[in-house]
């Protein structure tokens, strides 16, 4: 009896030790497993958060790349509508400046004939003349400033006469403006002491395009005063 207690104790204790033993590799086990699962997950964590550094610090670059052409888009935007404006003025200057000198130029000629020897033989000077083209093209709007010779003298009478030359159907062609119909025959009569002024607009002839008018100032008998050819501006479309 005692001799089969003995061994079973004995298989007992080593049932025991086996098991504890296996128990401690189960936990080695479990632990190695956790500590290399854990270095694992931190090594692909770092990456994580590496790529996401990078990824940040290359945004920033295309942020700051963006905000330039933006910034180099609204200088050259700026400098455009600058230069526009600036053309716009520049363009109403020159306008202005053109339209001073045809009046200086207008002035210049007319103290010129005052001044000339023969003035006094005439009586009436084209002072000024201004043409311009209507926005179809079918009206030639027209002033005429016409100013006695001799200040001091009575009224003269005459009439205005108007030529136009010009093309149509590629021919050239002259066209007598009152003859024509293109303008009442009474709207360029004068009768003044000192100065008249004309305003109106001749009618064109379908297809005219006109090139230059003759104006001619005739006396009340028929004696011609005045004469000066000017050029008809083009109206740009």
């Amino acid at each position: 009896m005692s001799t089969n207690i003995v061994v079973k104790t004995f298989r007992s204790d080593r049932l025991k030790t086996l098991l504890i033993g296996l128990g401690i590799l189960a936990s080695v086990a479990l632990l190695s497993a956790y500590y290399l699962g854990r270095h694992g997950l931190q090594g692909q964590i770092e990456q994580l958060e590496s790529s996401l550094f990078e990824q940040d610090a290359h945004n920033q670059l295309q942020q700051a790349r963006i905000d330039t052409l933006e910034f180099r888009l609204a200088e050259l935007t700026l400098g455009e509508s600058v230069s526009e404006l600036a053309a716009t003025d520049l363009q109403a200057v020159v306008v202005q400046q053109q339209d001073k000198i045809a009046r200086l130029e207008s002035e210049a000629v007319y103290y010129r004939n005052l001044m000339s020897p023969g003035a006094g033989d005439r009586e009436v000077f084209i002072h000024r003349v201004d043409l311009l083209p209507s926005v179809d093209n079918r009206f030639l709007n027209y002033e005429i400033l016409l100013t006695h010779a001799d200040p001091d003298g009575a009224h003269t009478v005459g009439r205005i006469g108007l030529t136009l030359a010009g093309i149509v159907e590629n021919r050239q062609t002259l066209i007598d403006a009152g003859a024509s119909g293109l303008i009442e025959p009474e709207a360029l009569e004068y009768d003044f002491r000192y100065f008249q002024n004309f305003a109106g607009q001749l009618r064109l002839p379908e297809g005219f395009q006109p090139a230059t008018l003759l104006l001619e100032v005739t006396s009340e008998a028929g004696k011609v005063l005045e004469q000066q050819r000017f050029d008809v501006p083009i109206r740009e479309a």
